[in-house]
């Protein structure tokens, strides 16, 4: 299940870049990620895409709604509180976006409106919010990783909104982790550009000055995995060329052949 889960993640996230190029901000698209999100998952019996009809609870495995550690707001409330929450996309006031989304973030993982899935789309919510806002161009901020690393603090100070409401310490901790993971990302950039333009050099020194060797190289940067059909069908060049192409590549490193086969072969961007 972990592997459709990273599946259903990417297909989620393309979904939702697309849908809110011309779609707005809702509660209807929030339902619509977290059907993509769920499917044949642990959670696919779970009603996908639906808002929770029954109770639900946060604690341990085993736990019960008596010993939970959180019990969130029951479905009659919940509705009412979502759509509060949706208004509140489009408030106009004088807080920044970025403290915005931590407070929708939050508020969204308190009022947990999903029998399963909250914390994945709750997470994924906040890339969507910052591109609807022009904040991020692409999904390159992966916040995700940042909360998942701090689970403990995370888990806490969402706690501490609920039982003591203490904004201030959970906005602080998710505009930390927003700096942080601007700076990996922005490091990561920086690496992936030396990486490319090392590779540009390694070509030319071993005399191979094709255009479609760069346009080449341009889509195993785009996609790490690639057929001799998929290269033709992507860089216009006859078969003959790019099997030519491809084996110039292989000779020096660039790319290795994983089928092990002599028809359909799929070639992987050793770097």
């Amino acid at each position: 299940y972990e592997v459709k889960q990273v599946i259903n993640y990417i297909k989620a996230m393309n979904y939702g870049l697309e849908r809110i190029k011309e779609f707005p901000m809702s509660l209807r698209l929030i339902k619509e990620i977290h059907k993509i999100l769920l499917e044949g998952t642990r959670g696919r019996h779970r009603t996908p895409g639906e808002f929770k009809k029954s109770q639900n609870w946060i604690g341990p495995p085993g736990s019960t709604i008596v010993n939970a550690t959180y019990v969130p707001p029951p479905p009659d409330m919940m509705l009412s509180l979502m759509g509060d929450l949706e208004k509140y996309f489009y408030a106009e006031d004088k807080i920044p976006d970025l403290v915005r989304i931590a407070l929708i973030h939050a508020q969204f993982e308190t009022i947990h409106p999903f029998l399963d899935g909250n914390g994945r789309i709750g997470r994924l919510f906040i890339t969507f919010y910052l591109i609807w806002k022009k904040i991020l161009a692409k999904p390159t901020l992966y916040l995700s990783f940042y909360l998942k690393k701090n689970r403990t603090a995370y888990y806490d100070l969402l706690m501490k909104i609920r039982t003591d409401g203490d904004w201030e310490q959970w906005i602080k901790f998710f505009l930390k982790g927003i700096y942080t993971t601007c700076d990996e990302a922005i490091n990561t950039a920086h690496e992936i550009i030396k990486l490319k333009e090392r590779l540009l050099l390694k070509i030319y020194e071993n005399g191979i000055t094709s255009i479609y060797a760069v346009r080449l190289l341009d889509l195993l940067f785009e996609t790490p995995l690639v057929s001799g059909k998929n290269a033709v069908d992507v860089l216009k060049i006859s078969p003959v060329a790019i099997n030519q192409l491809i084996k110039k590549f292989e000779q020096i490193g660039i790319l290795k052949e994983i089928t092990g086969k002599q028809r359909y072969r799929k070639y992987m961007f050793k770097d």
